[in-house]
């Protein structure tokens, strides 16, 4: 039995994916932004809202990868839209 895969829902789930993991990167960009060194931010034992620099550091690595690859998802699922308004803007321009 094949299962029919509903695009709505995954463009939904994917959708509220990406803004969550946007929320945790720009939270932990921010908090790299603002860190001491390693070296200083160990000595002094530096934390961001209860994280430190090496879990802050390894928290942005990683939702950063999985933003990426829900992003090339995004554009699999959405690849018609996109080329649609691609089509649509240069012909607005000519």
């Amino acid at each position: 039995m094949l299962m029919k895969i509903n695009f709505v829902k995954v463009r939904a789930i994917v959708s509220m994916l990406l803004i969550l993991l946007f929320i945790v990167v720009t939270f932990t960009g921010i908090g790299l932004y603002f860190a001491p060194s390693g070296r200083i931010a160990r000595e002094t034992n530096w934390l961001f809202f209860g994280i430190n620099r090496f879990k802050l550091e390894n928290l942005h690595t990683i939702t950063g990868f999985v933003m990426t690859a829900l992003i090339l998802l995004h554009f699999l699922v959405d690849y018609k839209m996109f080329f649609g308004e691609i089509k649509s803007l240069f012909e607005k321009i000519k």
